[in-house]
């Protein structure tokens, strides 16, 4: 532990209540629900107006933190809420400088390896082929992303990207279990909301960008403007992957360049540095070609997809820039396995058919997963999904329109409403889907979709993947699609 007054924060004001004039300090805190013994609570400003980590503050309190820091603007926050500080409250001038100075005297440990990945979509991807390459060399890593905190670590986080004190204390306690390797999933917003900040990363990488999360970012320009800031908080010496068959990409590579850091590029464009090449083998193997002038890698994988190639491309160019080399890296990728819930194979019907399930929930992954599929099915593709409440609402009908372009059967149904009326969004959706089935439960439209599908038919559950729970206005009801899925295959008659 400790000392306040070890720790020579630049202060200028002590306001509310102080039992104890000098507490013993054990780290930092930003959200109040993590708070442990002996923390200082950051109190921050929040997204909107009337949001204030000071309203927390009781909280934080309550859980064991031995006292609060904010700045004049929080007092004032306070002041005009009417509350009570009984609690110990330091201010100071500078939050962030404050904050980052704390983080780096409680945290300071991290792997010696780091990869961020953004993008509107595959970035879980690239995270775990990357984590699955490190570790079939033996090397401990710690991955961190949507699906929560894995490889020396294993825990569930609220956001894709987790504030940035969290974060420091993640990759802490990563390498002290032993993990050189730290691979990060890194959303628009946490960018935005500089989650991110001070993180030193080896390799980031910059996957595509497709209509996501306007509810936040308002427009497309807004969004990739966004994703575009990363670049000025990386080091020069980052070295920068992107994928140059992305519009986006192509001028987030022109900007990282313009910047001076180094960069390569993958894809199936000439242009690219790292050139790929997918033919089809069987219907569930594709054999990948990655071409870097005169040398071609050949492997094969039950991971399909155009959009998997370019996944795996970026993990294996990941791993390079660590230090390993490409070609033992190469000799690994026969034996990858799929992430959950992305395009996940979940089994084969009595009657013949094939069922997966895919995380896909926008425009753009929707497209690519049925584009795959469509080449793979010599039956009927059937397709069950929604879309989820309180979120970008313009895309359900471009989703409707892609539904009904590429699938001879759709079923639409719930994918967490929240608080917004689901029939008004099934209702969208069918718009520019006239063929579609309506079926609001989600068990019901996977059930009837599964029992009905025949021989050769390829059914594909989307939009929630690796998710365990429907949320209906502020209830979380345990559900798994791959679960229900599977039980539908097991009771067929």
């Amino acid at each position: 532990m400790t000392k306040l007054s070890e720790l020579n924060i630049n202060e200028i004001e002590r306001n509310g209540q102080w039992n104890e004039k000098d507490p013993e300090i054990t780290g930092i805190e930003t959200n109040s629900t993590r708070v442990e013994k002996g923390n200082i609570f950051f109190a921050k400003a929040g997204d909107t107006k009337n949001s204030h980590g000071v309203l927390f503050c009781d909280h934080a309190i309550e859980r064991g933190a031995s006292l609060v820091i904010t700045d004049p603007e929080g007092l004032k926050f306070a002041l005009d809420k009417d509350l009570k500080l009984t609690i110990p409250v330091l201010l100071v001038r500078n939050l962030e400088a404050t904050f980052d100075y704390l983080c780096q005297i409680f945290y300071p440990n991290k792997p010696k390896f780091v990869m961020g990945v953004t993008g509107t979509n595959g970035k879980t991807s690239v995270v775990h082929f990357s984590q699955q390459l490190i570790e079939k060399k033996n090397n401990s890593c710690v991955t961190v992303g949507t699906l929560g905190v894995g490889g020396v670590l294993n825990f569930r986080t609220g956001n894709t990207t987790p504030d940035q004190s969290f974060i420091a204390r993640i990759l802490q306690m990563a390498k002290l279990k032993g993990a050189d390797y730290a691979l990060l999933e890194v959303s628009s917003h946490s960018i935005v909301q500089q989650r991110i900040k001070n993180l030193e990363f080896n390799v980031f990488c910059f996957t595509n960008l497709s209509q996501d999360h306007l509810d936040y970012h308002i427009d497309m320009e807004t969004y990739f403007h966004a994703k575009l800031s990363i670049l000025d908080m990386l080091r020069l010496d980052t070295n920068i992957i992107v994928n140059i068959d992305d519009e986006y990409g192509k001028l987030f590579l022109a900007k990282a360049k313009d910047k001076g850091f180094k960069t390569e590029t993958i894809g199936f464009s000439d242009t690219a540095d790292v050139k790929l090449r997918v033919t089809r083998g069987t219907p569930d193997i594709q054999f990948i070609e990655i071409i870097r002038g005169k040398v071609i890698y050949v492997f094969q994988t039950h991971l399909i997809g155009a959009f998997q190639a370019i996944n795996i491309g970026m993990a294996l160019l990941t791993c390079e820039k660590f230090g390993f080399e490409l070609e033992d890296m190469v000799n690994s990728c026969n034996s990858l396995k799929p992430v959950p819930g992305r395009l996940e194979f979940v089994g084969k019907t009595k009657k013949g058919a094939l069922v997966y399930v895919d995380f896909a929930h926008t425009p753009d992954a929707l497209k690519h997963l049925l584009e795959t599929l469509r080449e793979l099915t010599k039956g009927e593709l059937v397709l069950v999904f929604g879309a989820g409440g309180e979120r970008d609402k313009d895309k359900r009908k471009p989703m409707g329109a892609i539904a009904y372009k590429y699938c001879d059967l759709i079923y639409v149904t719930d994918d967490n409403p929240r608080y917004e009326d689901a029939k008004s969004i099934r209702k969208q959706i069918i718009e520019s889907c006239p063929i579609a089935i309506e079926i609001e439960d989600r068990a019901e439209a996977i059930t009837t979709a599964i029992q009905l599908a025949r021989l050769d038919d390829v059914v594909i559950i989307a939009g929630k993947g690796h998710e365990q729970v429907q949320i209906v206005r502020d209830n979380y009801f345990p559900f798994s699609d791959f679960e229900q899925a599977s039980v539908a295959i097991e009771l067929m008659e």
